[in-house]
């Protein structure tokens, strides 16, 4: 979503022009405009409904008889506008989510005070001002990004109003309440106190927060604003790891930027329905309970990452997002991209013993980026179906680019450019133009051409590398699946291409931004990598020589990062046909008893995948001695139990290979250990492997009867550890029979899964196609009670459940279902153009290639 910009005024220009083209319906017309806001809720958790006076202090930029500002469920009871005219107003509620407010006599531009009283019901869905129930007790939480602000109360909802709001909440004496700044003052009566909130500095609606409900606090210490982490009742043991976390964090994110945190206190929320990891909200951070709260003696080195990584993610949007902020949607993949990015960097920095710098965003996501229903990650936004739409791919493609921007100027003049633009829009709003700008001049390059390229195009580039003697010819085309009929794309792609022979080992850097170019080296190499560092967000290609003689190389010559890097590149020159099945399943076994556990890890995934993609009635057979086989280096180097002092990264290693030999290699002494663990993991989770806890308990659950199904349901009922709860979640969708699987199915549509929980039981649907074809069933016959559960940004993605895999019958029975729907929700329309090239890729690659497979498999 960047602005593409080639010179300044050319970038001005087009940034007008493309901001232009972006208004629409859903937009608020441009009639009034705010300064600032104050809103009174009266809120109580064991209610079902609130009412609440907002008051909007704007300004009437031209005569008209109406004004617009955001609604969605709530009902307006009175609205009055006093200024330069006195207006009683009526209320016409829109579908595009805006409110239009009629007066009957002419409004002329000045000064007003916008006066709405409404009342509205909780949300359900796990959006706008919501309410939940954890432990038989009732919390309120809100979750306002991307534009549900407007569910809460009249409000201008979007970004590029930015102002300052103070908020005032009237509860029950008995609750707590927090909002984004700290309490002035509260006055009490017998029944109700009312919390008189500082004003904010100015934000978005979107980072608006508040949260009501008996919760329990603990302060952070060490922070140069007072802080704490809040929690439902039962949890606040948990809250240590984060407590300990957050001041270093924060420490590591002053330095950067050079400016201190700019708001009045940093508390932090364990939420227990929450549709996403976290959210920046500014001094009021939400948070998923299973991120936020982590018992250190219990958890994975995953898990810990995890905590410090969110925080990191939240604690950056506090500058990049919440000081200076977007002017519009279209900019919110530089928001995550940027956090993203910064978290990275942050996570290793403060713990490398997490190796973090192993997790490479472009693999995760190159995939789908390829294909040519996906979008560019800045493209126009309309809805917040367009907004959610490959949102995903923005972190992780906008975090790479990112990382490939820093490594080609240098992170000295990437952090100088960095700061000059923090300063610059503090407390305004600014566009992706805007940091390229501040970027070029701190660099002296022309970073907005490179950026443009990638951010305003969907795919990437394919560089094909030749050798002859000293000289090296890179040629750049559009990455496509095999068969597939792309456009020319050209970008402009800084490589650094590291070589070597014997001894030696040198690299050079260039900026590819023709069809072709040349480059000569300080000496004709033995093996060649295009990616040193594994840094760039292309693809990469060697002819077969040499790519074989890189392989033999590769675990002398490459960095761990590089040789998982290099997997991922030849997992992709399979979809896009340029090796074959069988060669590429041969180069990943050499890696499956690599020296380090996440490689090792890896091929084994990539090799597993290969039978999800290629297995048949005829080679099915074949499968679970190939499986066992690709694992044994692992088992024989690492063993089956977990030894004192292992790094996590084998520990990590072990859950892949137990999960492996218990579902594909149909292991019984392994499902046998599962079973007997669970029912440990039952009694006392802290006695079983927290590495292993998860897929023994999916495992046991796969061969477990209706027993232990109410056991699991009993257990995710009443226990307070938010990762155990996830553990149980995830397991229950692994029930194997179909009249469990039905169980779990309806299970999921009752109180006792949240909306935003719905992601993870539906999780293990899919294994098996008799169980996915069930989950099919279920999902067209349940479908009118699981939309309305489901979060609205959520919904847009069910296409993706009944019609992924290989099979045409599939594709066609998901689009006859759905097309009737698109009316209706807009985003299944982009969900189904991109199920239809997924299923009709994979049938074009399984025709190609299973042969060269079942040759493969035949060999043992």
């Amino acid at each position: 979503m960047f602005y593409k910009r080639l010179l300044a005024l050319a970038i001005s220009l087009a940034m007008q022009t493309a901001h232009a083209s972006e208004d629409n319906d859903y937009i608020i017309e441009p009639l009034a405009k705010p300064s600032s806001q104050s809103v009174h809720l009266t809120l109580d958790p064991n209610k079902d409904t609130f009412s609440g006076i907002s008051r909007i202090e704007l300004s009437v930029l031209e005569a008209t008889h109406y004004i617009e500002i955001n609604g969605l469920d709530y009902a307006i009871e009175l609205a009055k506008l006093i200024g330069n005219t006195e207006c009683d107003l009526s209320n016409t509620m829109l579908k595009t989510g805006k409110v239009r407010l009629h007066c009957d006599q002419q409004l002329q531009p000045g000064k007003y005070t916008l006066t709405i009283n409404f009342d509205a019901p909780y949300n359900q869905q796990s959006v706008g001002l919501y309410k939940t129930i954890d432990q038989g007790k009732a919390y309120l939480f809100t979750q306002f990004e991307m534009s549900d602000a407007r569910r809460a109360f009249p409000v201008f909802d979007e970004p590029q109003y930015k102002i300052p709001f103070q908020l005032t909440i009237t509860a029950p004496n008995a609750q707590k309440v927090y909002a984004n700044t700290p309490l002035i003052k509260a006055q009490k009566n017998k029944t109700n106190t009312t919390h008189f909130f500082d004003v904010t500095p100015p934000i978005p609606s979107y980072l608006v927060a508040m949260a009501v409900g008996p919760f329990e606090e603990k302060a952070i210490t060490g922070m140069p604003i007072p802080g704490k982490v809040i929690t439902p009742q039962g949890k606040l043991a948990l809250a240590d790891y984060a407590i300990d976390n957050m001041p270093k964090v924060l420490k590591v994110l002053e330095d950067y930027f050079g400016i201190p945190y700019v708001y009045k206190k940093l508390d932090s929320v364990a939420v227990p329905e929450f549709p996403f990891g976290a959210m920046e909200n500014s001094g009021l951070v939400t948070y998923r309970e299973d991120i936020l709260l982590v018992d250190p003696n219990n958890a994975t080195s995953r898990q810990k990452q995890t905590n410090v990584s969110v925080i990191a993610h939240e604690l950056a949007h506090q500058w990049y997002g919440n000081l200076v902020t977007m002017k519009w949607w279209n900019d919110l993949w530089l928001n995550e991209a940027f956090a993203s990015w910064m978290a990275a960097k942050v996570t290793q920095q403060l713990n490398p013993e997490f190796n973090s710098h192993l997790d490479l965003p472009q693999n995760y996501v190159m995939a789908l980026d390829a294909q040519l229903s996906t979008k560019p990650i800045r493209k126009p936004i309309k809805t917040e179906a367009d907004i959610m739409d490959g949102l995903g791919l923005a972190y992780s493609k906008g975090s790479a680019v990112l990382s490939m921007i820093e490594n080609w100027i240098g992170a000295d003049a990437f952090q100088k450019g960095m700061r000059a633009y923090m300063k610059k829009y503090a407390f305004k709003n600014a566009e992706a133009a805007d940091l390229w700008r501040e970027l070029s001049l701190a660099s002296n390059k022309d970073v907005a051409s490179v950026l443009s390229s990638f951010v305003e195009q969907s795919s990437f580039p394919l560089i094909s590398v030749t050798k002859s003697g000293k000289m090296l010819t890179l040629s750049q085309q559009r990455f496509a699946n095999a068969g597939v009929e792309a456009p020319k794309q050209l970008w402009n792609v800084p490589v650094t291409i590291k070589y070597g022979k014997g001894d030696k080992v040198a690299s050079t850097q260039m900026l590819l931004n023709k069809e072709s170019q040349r480059v000569q080296l300080d000496f004709e190499p033995q093996w060649i990598y295009p990616d040193k560092g594994a840094l760039g967000y292309y693809r990469w290609m060697l002819e077969e020589r040499q790519f074989n003689t890189l392989l033999k190389h590769a675990k002398s010559a490459l960095s761990d990062r590089e040789r998982l890097a290099l997997l991922s590149a030849a997992d992709a020159l399979l979809d896009a046909g340029k090796i074959n099945a069988g060669q590429l399943m041969a180069a990943l076994e050499q890696f499956a008893s690599d020296q380090h556990p996440r490689v090792a890890s890896n091929a084994i995934r990539l090799l597993r995948a290969q039978k999800s993609t290629f297995k048949t009635k005829q080679n099915e057979e074949f499968w679970p001695g190939f499986i066992r086989r690709s694992i044994q280096p692992a088992i024989a180097q690492y063993g089956l139990t977990s030894k004192p002092q292992e790094i996590p990264a084998i520990s990590s290693l072990r859950a892949i290979v137990i999960a492996l030999q218990g579902f594909d290699g149909k292991d019984q002494s392994i499902i046998t250990t599962a079973q007997q663990q669970t029912a440990l993991y039952l009694t006392d989770s802290t006695k079983v492997d927290p590495y292993l806890a998860g897929t023994f308990l999916k495992l046991a659950a796969y061969h477990g009867d209706v027993d232990l199904l109410k056991a699991y349901q009993n257990a995710f009922e009443t226990t307070k550890e938010p990762q155990t709860r996830t553990h149980l979640l995830a397991a229950l969708s692994y029930f194997g029979s179909k009249t469990l699987q039905s169980k779990v199915l309806d299970y999921a549509l009752t109180d006792k899964v949240t909306p935003s929980d719905l992601r993870i039981i539906f999780s293990g649907q899919g294994y098996t196609e008799s169980r996915k074809k069930h989950f099919r069933t279920w999902i067209y016959e349940n479908y009118p009670a699981l939309s309305k559960k489901m979060p609205p940004f959520m919904l847009p993605t069910l296409p993706s459940y009944t019609g992924n895999g290989c099979e045409i019958h599939d594709l066609k029975t998901t689009q006859a279902f759905f097309k009737e729907k698109v009316s209706a929700v807009p985003g299944y329309q982009r969900s189904l153009e991109k199920v239809s090239e997924s299923v009709h890729t994979c049938i074009a690659l399984k025709r190609r290639e299973l042969e060269s497979v079942n040759k493969f498999l035949a060999r043992f």
